[in-house]
């Protein structure tokens, strides 16, 4: 393949219209995609093979041009199957072609996924770059290679946290390459990647971001946080019928396992492995070292710009594929599993919330609906609010919606049905290949992608009123919450879900200190 010289270190043209863009790792080459360019499967850092569940290693520049057009790569992962490789750091880019070499804004996308399985490859970001912004998606470790959280300085825990770290450093130093702007980087994700972004603006890392949005995620979110267990690596190895000495031992024999064959054990055995406070070691760089209920970090918080926003009924998916009928005490289930209590405690405020949402009926598929509303508020949506309320607290401009569209829904026909858990992302994404073909569907992604780029070019959502956009899309004051509810109609309200929500508030005021993140 024959390039073309380069003046500049801004994305050129070869045979073919191959763009190539010359890094500071070296050169790079991606393809033409029509009015934008994509760079696919670039590694951003080099897992230590010696140590695969510990701190990266920057990647070598590269000795040739790199091709950029593999966007599949995974981390190690079990989703159905087991699948990815170990050098997964790896991020894609799309670049807007443009006519002048004004630096462009810049979306980093965080994939959820609960922290085991997902990758950036399962959005596309066809969309958000007709909107004259890069779109960044990255991959980061998963399961026991991003999350052992040990008492070990070499794997302290919080890893795949980490890598993100370093996918943003990367884009601050290469960003510019592609045509980006390095001080006007918004990082973003859904589910535990929402959960993820909330967490960066408590980190005892630099800023590498000037914005924020967090979609259906939260560090307070059920399973967010678990207690660390110092003895998982160990656990793990047992697996493999190998008896380890000590947590050295075990790590030694872990890293010579097949990553396929660890995540398939893994998965098996159930083990959860999420974010958790990091034990202090000298010389050893943390993501964090306080539970979730101690995280303060106003300086880093204040004045930033902030979207914050969840599904109407997230757990529908759930409920609707029938949990409830496989257990009927699911207040009780998902209550002990959150809280460290007598069990006469324990039944008694299971018996509350029960009440509440149901009153003296049976869990049953005729009270389907009510008993979404309970899933939602106690796995995520009290968590996002009491996350708005805490960043509005430390002096954030938080811009707070709930997505109510359910143009695409499965379940539309049903009545009471709202947007389920994911629901928004395939109106900001290509999302898992899905095309959208109805024109109302259309008109959300168009909505959708305004809004979101709106926010990543001027940290404002509506700047101005349009025919698309005729809201003014105003932020969370101190004293009430206003959000943005997206539906067809684009409307502003207030005080989502406030009985609910302050049920949960006096809940969990009255009982937070029996969290099991905190008790033994």
């Amino acid at each position: 393949m024959r390039f073309a010289i380069l003046t500049s270190l801004v994305v050129g043209l070869v045979l073919g219209d191959d763009p190539i863009v010359n890094t500071p790792k070296g050169p790079v080459v991606g393809r033409s995609e029509g009015n934008y360019s994509t760079f696919l499967g670039i590694p951003y850092a080099k897992v230590d093979e010696d140590n695969p569940f510990g701190v990266s290693t920057p990647y070598p520049h590269f000795e040739e041009t790199f091709e950029a057009v593999d966007g599949t790569i995974k981390c190690p992962q079990f989703a159905q199957t087991a699948q990815g490789i170990l050098q997964c750091l790896r991020l894609n880019i799309y670049v807007p072609k443009r006519q002048n070499e004004e630096k462009l804004p810049v979306f980093v996308w965080f994939h959820g996924g609960g922290y085991f399985f997902g990758s950036a490859g399962d959005y596309d970001g066809r969309y958000l770059v007709q909107k004259d912004i890069i779109v960044v998606t990255a991959n980061y470790r998963l399961g026991p290679y991003g999350f052992l959280c040990l008492n070990d300085p070499e794997v302290p825990g919080n890893q795949g946290l980490k890598d993100q770290i370093d996918a943003l450093k990367w884009v601050r130093d290469n960003i510019e390459a592609f045509g980006g702007d390095p001080s006007k980087v918004t990082i973003a994700g859904e589910s535990y990647g929402g959960g993820s972004v909330d967490l960066h603006l408590y980190s005892k890392f630099d800023k590498y971001f000037d914005k924020a949005i967090v979609q259906s995620g939260g560090i307070k979110v059920r399973g967010m946080f678990v207690k660390p267990d110092y003895d998982a690596a160990i656990k793990l190895a047992k697996l493999f019928n190998h008896t380890a000495r000590c947590t050295k031992d075990a790590l030694n024999f872990l890293a010579k396992v097949d990553p396929l064959e660890l995540v398939t054990k893994f998965d098996s055995a159930k083990m959860l492995l999420r974010v958790c406070k990091e034990k202090k070691f000298k010389h050893v760089e943390n993501f964090v070292t306080e539970d979730n209920f101690h995280l303060y970090k106003s300086k880093k918080i204040k004045d930033t710009p902030i979207i914050f926003g969840y599904n109407s009924k997230e757990s529908f998916g759930d409920v609707a594929g029938g949990y409830f009928e496989e257990d009927k005490d699911i207040f009780y289930t998902l209550l002990n599993e959150t809280f460290r209590m007598k069990e006469k405690e324990l039944r008694k405020l299971a018996d509350i919330a029960k009440k509440f949402y149901i009153g003296s009926a049976e869990v049953s598929k005729e009270n389907m609906l009510p008993l979404v509303d309970f899933s939602s508020d106690f796995i995520l949506n009290y968590a996002a609010e009491n996350s708005v309320s805490n960043l509005v607290e430390q002096g954030a401009k938080v811009y707070k919606y709930v997505f109510s569209y359910i143009g695409n829904s499965p379940f539309k026909n049903v009545t009471g049905v709202g947007a389920m858990h994911t629901e928004e992302l395939q109106y900001l994404f290509l999302f898992m290949g899905k095309e959208l073909t109805k024109p109302e569907d259309i008109m959300m992604r168009e909505k959708l992608t305004t809004l979101w780029a709106n926010f990543v070019k001027y940290g404002n959502p509506t700047p101005e009123s349009t025919n698309l956009l005729p809201v003014t899309w105003a932020p969370v004051p101190q004293a009430s919450k206003p959000y943005l509810d997206i539906d067809t109609e684009l409307t502003m309200k207030a005080d989502v879900y406030h009985h609910r929500i302050a049920f949960w508030d006096l809940l969990w005021h009255h009982n937070w200190k029996s969290s099991r993140i905190l008790k033994c």
